[in-house]
């Protein structure tokens, strides 16, 4: 699972750029270039909650597999061509949409694989791999699809999501549909995944604290003019860029190594670290305080891997793809949410660092208010199997 997610990441990053740089290449337009970028963002915000429950209804495994599958068709789609812009539109939102089903069997199967005294810590460990491609391909992505074409990159993609649907198909245990040998009373007992989330105090405190999260967008959204006003040369934007993604792999390596009581109790800290950085940008930092400050954010967000994974395991296992794709969709949306609120914040206050610094102390207080109420609830308790 570990190296099929490295392959995946590094494709996507591929495609990515490739994409940007190919509807270019046909419209001439900045503006279709970034509404491709977008298509691949959000796509999952509907399919989060729509096709996650597969994860439930289906072996995991196989739903893995034939997401892969199904990306590997649509890239496939891109490399034709001329093929017209409405069919490439689709193709990347699909390739998109697929992505959620896939991340929520893997999040509820890194539990069934690993158990509970090690789920967070591998929920930790893909986080480091995800992180590390995305920052190897903010620095080499444009440069590879530079090289070797806009095709040859896609190529590289598919070759990837098809090497992904193998590993996984034959070096993870099948294992039976979760809700295959549940009742139809006990899926009734159980209920949606919404309510799932709603239903217990200590749940509902973490997925607000993961909802939470998404303010740390907020400086990746207005990091031109952040730069700019900083005094920072134009080149700067990529190492900021890069900034958080090396510090959610620190973060993300040193939580890992911690005992699941300890990563338990380190939640709350590390949800107050991720935000309590924006708020220095009051000070209107230069651009090497700011990298500073985005490392120390970015690795306070390391609590994500934690919070998911201690979500993933207080609530029933045939419900916790359902449930974790519910938690992606939401955080996906947090983000965007955060990062247009912070555009207007930065084109209101003519300041991207004071809009940062808002959006940084909002943070602190709502973050702070559910960590401590999550601290409260510690306690012993026994993870549910059914």
């Amino acid at each position: 699972m570990w190296v099929a997610e490295a392959m995946s990441v590094a494709g996507d990053q591929l495609a990515k750029v490739s994409l940007s740089v190919l509807v270019y290449q046909r419209t001439g337009s900045a503006a279709w270039s970034g509404v491709a970028y977008a298509l691949t963002l959000l796509p999952p915000l509907v399919t989060g909650p729509t096709l996650s429950p597969l994860a439930d209804r289906l072996p995991r495994r196989e739903v893995m597999v034939a997401c892969c599958l199904v990306q590997a068709v649509f890239v496939v789609v891109m490399t034709l061509p001329g093929v017209p812009l409405a069919v490439l539109a689709v193709a990347i939102a699909a390739v998109a949409g697929v992505a959620a089903p896939f991340k929520a069997a893997q999040g509820a199967l890194v539990l069934d694989v690993l158990g509970a005294e090690h789920n967070k810590a591998g929920r930790a460990k893909l986080t480091v791999i995800r992180e590390s491609g995305q920052l190897v391909g903010l620095a080499g992505a444009a440069a590879v699809v530079g090289g070797i074409g806009t095709t040859a990159a896609l190529v590289i993609d598919v070759v990837s999501f098809l090497a992904a649907a193998v590993l996984i198909g034959f070096g993870v245990r099948a294992r039976p549909a979760p809700r295959s040998t549940l009742s139809d009373q006990a899926r009734a007992v159980t209920g949606s995944p919404m309510r799932l989330l709603l239903a217990d105090r200590p749940v509902r405190l973490l997925s607000g604290l993961l909802l939470l999260l998404g303010l740390t967008a907020v400086p990746d959204g207005v990091i031109v003019p952040l730069a700019e006003q900083s005094g920072a040369p134009s080149w700067a934007v990529g190492p900021l860029l890069a900034a958080d993604c090396l510090g959610i792999i620190i973060g993300a390596r040193w939580v890992a190594a911690r005992t699941p009581d300890h990563q338990r109790a380190l939640i709350a800290p590390l949800a107050l670290l991720s935000v309590a950085p924006l708020a220095l940008f009051v000070l209107r930092p230069s651009p090497v305080f700011i990298g500073a400050l985005l490392v120390a954010s970015g690795a306070g967000s390391a609590y994500l891997s934690l919070a998911a994974g201690e979500i993933t395991e207080r609530v029933p296992r045939h419900a916790a793809g359902s449930v974790n794709g519910l938690i992606g969709a939401g955080l996906r949306a947090g983000q965007g949410l955060a990062v247009v609120t912070g555009g207007v914040l930065a084109q209101y206050l003519k300041s991207a660092a004071l809009a940062v610094a808002l959006t940084g102390v909002i943070g602190v207080v709502l973050t702070g208010w559910c960590a401590l109420l999550w601290h409260r609830t510690l306690r012993p308790r026994q993870v549910k199997s059914e």
